[in-house]
């Protein structure tokens, strides 16, 4: 078909042609990010284009009459919808392999040019063609502190006067509050933060990075904080490490310290401290906080650019896998246009489920039309229950991030969007080809 000719035109412009077009960037990483990003949503969105205009072979054959010649053979049907499946299967995975060399060989390029300063050629290496596993800090458990304060609470008669008190719900409050207080820094305090399970090469010649966002009050004049970390547990057998930081407030930050500061049970110690290091500068009483949705991170490397990049093109292929078996599924049961308009449907919900799940399913059940909208969402949910949700299974944001995709998350995908949800349309698309009348052309 002269449409796979195109698709493999545009991916060839688009992996060879695009850094050329990038070395503009104020930044060597940045531009390596952007080609990364780029280069990998327009790779996956052409090869989904592509499963759906190829999967019209089916109904083409159909309705030009040469499934006649093949149906007088004793080839059973299933036979011929799984041949259709697994050559556009075949088909985009030889695409997508061109595609990830191109890929890689391009962002190697990029990366060979003159780095701005030492700080992008670090990025570059450490935090861009890399693959880094992230490890929260570890929140202490406040269960028995919030016990002990119910309890000494409830001993002194502080919840005489509330009505219907559950003890349970009473006791998660408190620990949140606890943990709130924890997450607070005041001036002039340290916080201990500690990581566990940070199983990275203890050398000095390796590093680790900190990566972490501040919520200051109390705002000082030029909007920059200014702090102290100290990494490292002496009391573990650790060399201690200070880092003096002017960070701009509100945006994450990262810094790197080597990895001999891991302790030999794998726990990273780190201290903040709440006070400016730098003589001669004014201290501002500022009140900083980690929030949990944005938490402090240890990040290390576990695995090369090379290997993330192939464990992320599995994933596309994961999703490519599903889009062909669908769309091999409505070519066979009705006309091109019909089904391809179907597919890209499938296509676009799949992508979008996560988003249409939080914005659509959201209803008022009060009022004259409660029940339609609960019926609405009702239909909604059980739409969702069927359509597979892409995002979970696309890791982009994280690969260009430097961010390791796991081996595991690989074959979750193959396990979910592969083995079951594939292997359960291509079932019924067999099934629903069997009673077909393929003499009639479907409308």
């Amino acid at each position: 078909m002269k449409i796979a000719l195109i698709s493999i035109l545009f991916l060839f412009v688009l992996v060879v042609g695009l850094p050329y077009s990038l070395r503009q960037e104020d930044s060597v990483s940045s531009a390596v990010q952007t080609y990364l990003s780029l280069s990998l949503r327009l790779i996956g969105f052409l090869l989904a284009l592509l499963t759906v205009f190829l999967s019209r072979s089916v109904s083409d054959e159909i309705a030009n009459k040469q499934i006649l010649m093949l149906m007088a053979k004793p080839l059973p049907r299933w036979q011929f919808v799984v041949g259709k499946f697994l050559g556009i299967v075949l088909i985009n995975t030889s695409l997508l392999c061109v595609s990830g060399i191109g890929l890689y060989t391009g962002a190697k390029l990029l990366a060979r040019m003159t780095p701005r300063d030492e700080f992008d050629a670090f990025r570059i290496k450490e935090e861009v063609l890399t693959a880094r596993h992230a490890i929260e800090v570890s929140t202490p458990d406040f269960t028995a502190t919030a016990n002990d304060f119910f309890q000494r609470r409830l001993d002194s008669g502080g919840y005489s006067n509330v009505i219907d008190l559950i003890e349970v719900n009473e006791k998660q409050r408190i620990a949140k509050e606890i943990a709130t207080q924890w997450r607070t820094i005041l001036p002039m305090q340290i916080r201990t933060l500690e990581f566990d399970n940070v199983r990275c090469e203890r050398s000095p010649d390796q590093t680790i990075q900190m990566k972490y966002k501040p919520t200051v009050w109390r705002y000082p004049p030029d909007e920059i904080l200014r702090c102290l970390w100290v990494v490292g547990n002496p009391d573990k057998g650790t060399p201690v490490y200070y880092i003096e930081r002017r960070d701009i407030i509100g945006r994450f930050h990262t810094f790197s310290v080597p990895a001999d500061a891991v302790a030999p049970d794998h726990t990273l110690t780190a201290q903040f401290v709440n006070q400016n290091p730098y003589k001669g500068e004014p201290q501002y009483r500022n009140t900083v906080s980690f929030l949990p949705d944005e938490p402090t991170q240890a990040l290390f490397t576990v695995g090369t650019f090379g290997g993330n990049l192939f464990r992320l093109l599995m994933l596309v292929a994961c999703r490519l896998v599903v889009l062909t078996a669908f769309a091999v599924f409505m070519t066979c049961l009705f006309s091109f246009p019909v089904a391809c308009l179907i597919s890209f449907t499938f296509l676009a919900t799949a992508t979008m489920a996560g988003y249409l799940e939080d914005s659509v399913l959201y209803f008022d059940q009060e009022g004259a039309d409660g029940i339609f909208r609960m019926v609405v969402g009702n239909v909604y949910r059980v739409a969702f229950l069927i359509i597979p949700r892409f995002s979970r299974y696309d890791g982009t944001d994280l690969f260009v991030d430097g961010r390791n995709v796991t081996l595991r998350w690989v074959l979750q995908g193959i396990g979910v969007l592969v083995v079951i949800y594939s292997s359960f349309i291509m079932t019924a698309a067999c099934v629903m080809f069997q009673r077909r009348e393929v003499s009639e052309t479907s409308v």
